[in-house]
């Protein structure tokens, strides 16, 4: 740090050292852009004077010039490898497991947690790593197969396919006898480590819950862990004030007996407590852990650095440095504590530490997650509101797009920038849900593409463009695609697009008992496809937060999910068709479950959806000969609803008209 900042922050009193001002900023540049880019100045105390908030900014970017030097002059991949197995071997383990996660479970990684990508390269929201003396193995699902071959060097890792084998199936072929297998338990679940314990045994080994993760131990250049401001999140959008949540979930900690509940994921904690943060990429969250007591009183574990000066939680939630949590955990067994743990969620580190001091460990389920995925109604009209508005910047898009040459210079990239733009200008807007999906012609045939400047294409005509979106507002989460033609669709483009659409219609319109799952539904999706022999490899759809994670459970919609869908859960409902190396499709809207009356003389209580998502699907894409007469008049009806409902948000006459004509009806 230079004298003159420094002296600054003595001038305007800080408490901190310099030392300690360099690492606080240190952690600011490890986290993400804040949605107000200068919301973390607040962390230093007031409101800075000119001169300082210039000398913080001045440094902040430094400290991420010196961290991006740092990164360049990082070892190789194939040395990375060589020294975490030097590593491997000061610990006294042959062979080490890796998930693609941090102590929170996380979909979206800060920088410090980003270990898959350090060691391998590999980039995907979803990985393994086996590495043993003399092999080692990547492993990722049928999302990222093209990911996967283009990122890891064969010569290094092999490359594998979790449809065609597992880590453990993997070490059963290639685990020597008696091997010592090390793993990180802060990272690892119970349905992880046992199923290593199972090849274990088999092959007469050992499996090793190391003290110290030894990728950390020789990445010398590893980022810090991120400090974002925590804020509150107004009860006016969120329906319910923390004390009303503390209290119910309480409630349902006492029915199970237990004492106490162990969180460790960010999103319950943000939903209990009425907080959000901006320490990972997309997810609106702030990394710490929590312990609830049945009387709703709460101990909220965080890096005290992220509390701007003023914050209170008020005087039922103590907040307590992270560093304390495990003492915490230690203490409950001292006291013999019941602790109610997740054992899907939490890591077998924090139940274990718990066990071996002595608490009771309740294991059932999350209270808090069937709790936030039954949206109130406050998050429902929230949903509803910012679906609205999102619409809107979607039809902004689709029209701007429209209106660029066939043949011209947009390209994947560029439009993605151009979709971001127009939600950036909501007031509410805080940011992209998830990386936006931009995908033309045969990245189109990649479900979770990701454009890069060596991958991006030109929008040309003769396919489809897809683009898979989505916002953050403060008042709900956003999720939408859109599969639209770039010049003339060809009749193969268009009859399974149409197939596609079906399956949305089929979902879209299904009345169903309580008491259903999501995979009692998900055939709908795919039956239109199946009777010509076609299929996608994704779920039919997923649960989405209040201002919060873009994918949420317990609620989904696919083939494996046994969760009972109830009134106020939100769900996408994104079936679709990829043919590789030449085009994909999807048809994506947000759902909410709601009651439905039920008919004269039946005897069961009924739940269907209502759409939230309004944005026109492209009727240059649709054979009407392939629709029934009930799935034209619903895809009519949504376009009427879309113009009605869109029109007075838009202020251009080019969009009014590119909306009036996307909304004809489809038989004109």
């Amino acid at each position: 740090m230079t004298g003159a900042l420094a002296d600054l922050l003595r001038q305007a009193g800080s408490p901190l050292s310099p030392d300690e001002a360099d690492a606080l900023l240190a952690g600011i540049a490890a986290a993400p852009e804040p949605p107000e880019p200068e919301a973390w100045l607040a962390l230093f105390g007031g409101q800075p004077s000119r001169g300082l908030r210039d000398a913080l900014v001045a440094r902040r970017d430094a400290l991420l010039r010196d961290a991006a030097a740092g990164e360049r002059r990082a070892p190789a991949l194939p040395e990375r490898l060589r020294l975490l197995r030097l590593e491997l071997r000061r610990q006294g383990v042959d062979g080490f497991f890796l998930p693609r996660t941090d102590e929170h479970g996380s979909e979206y990684l800060p920088l410090a947690a980003e270990r898959v990508a350090w060691l391998t390269g590999f980039t995907g929201s979803a990985g393994q790593v086996v590495v043993l003396a003399e092999k080692a193995a990547v492993f990722s699902d049928g999302r990222y197969t093209v990911q996967l071959d283009e990122q890891v060097d064969p010569a290094s890792f092999e490359r594998c396919r979790l449809a065609e084998v597992t880590p453990a199936g993997w070490l059963e072929r290639n685990l020597p006898g008696g091997a010592a297998l090390g793993f990180d338990p802060f990272l690892v679940t119970a349905r992880e480590r046992t199923a290593l314990e199972r090849v274990m045994a088999a092959r007469g080994g050992r499996l090793v819950a190391l003290e110290r993760n030894p990728v950390d131990e020789v990445w010398t250049t590893r980022p810090p862990a991120p400090i974002a401001p925590l804020r509150l999140h107004e009860e006016r959008l969120a329906g319910e004030s923390s004390a009303a949540r503390r209290e119910r979930i309480g409630g349902e900690i006492a029915a199970k007996g237990a004492d106490w509940l162990l969180l460790t994921g960010a999103d319950s904690i943000a939903w209990l407590l009425n907080v959000r943060g901006s320490d990972i990429p997309f997810n609106p969250l702030t990394l710490g852990f929590a312990l609830l007591h049945r009387d709703g009183t709460c101990r909220f574990f965080l890096d005290p650095r992220k509390v701007p000066p003023g914050t209170s939680l008020g005087n039922a939630v103590a907040l307590e440095p992270v560093d304390a949590f495990p003492a915490a955990l230690d203490a409950l067994g001292r006291e013999g504590a019941r602790v109610l743990a997740d054992p899907g969620e939490a890591h077998v580190g924090f139940v274990d530490r718990l066990r071996a001091a002595g608490a009771a460990v309740v294991e059932a389920d999350n209270p808090c997650l069937l709790a936030k995925a039954c949206k109130n109604p406050v998050e429902v009209a929230g949903a509803v509101a910012a679906q609205r508005r999102d619409g809107a910047a979607m039809v902004r898009f689709l029209a701007w797009l429209d209106a660029q040459p066939v043949d011209g210079e947009v390209d994947e990239v560029g439009a993605a920038d151009r979709l971001e733009a127009e939600r950036a200008k909501d007031p509410l807007f805080r940011g992209l849900s998830f990386p936006t999906i931009s995908a033309h012609g045969p990245n189109a045939a990649l479900p979770h593409y990701r454009t890069t400047p060596e991958t991006r294409r030109r929008l040309a005509g003769g396919t489809v463009y897809l683009v898979d979106s989505g916002g953050q507002y403060l008042d709900a989460t956003t999720d939408i695609t859109r599969t639209v033609a770039r010049g003339e669709a060809s009749e193969e483009i268009r009859e399974r697009f149409t197939l596609v659409l079906k399956g949305h219609i089929a979902v879209a319109t299904a009345v169903f008992p309580e008491g259903t799952s999501g995979a009692q539904l998900d055939t709908l999706a795919r039956t239109a496809l199946w009777r010509h022999g076609l299929d996608f490899d994704h779920g039919t759809g997923h649960g989405v937060g209040s201002y919060l994670c873009v994918h949420e459970g317990p609620q989904r919609i696919s083939k494996v999910s046994q969760t009972p869908l109830r009134p106020g859960m939100i769900l996408s409902n994104e079936p679709g068709f990829y043919q590789p190396g030449a085009y994909g499709i999807r048809i994506e809207n947000l759902l909410v479950v709601e009651p439905r009356a039920t008919p004269e003389g039946g005897d069961r209580k009924l739940l269907g959806f209502r759409n939230l998502t309004l944005c026109p699907i492209d009727r240059r894409l649709v054979e009407p000969s392939l629709l029934s007469a009930e799935e034209r008049a619903w895809l009519d009806g949504y376009h009427a609803i879309v113009l009605e409902e869109l029109m007075p948000l838009l202020h251009e006459e080019s969009d009014r008209a590119w909306l009036r004509a996307a909304c004809t009806r489809l038989h004109d």
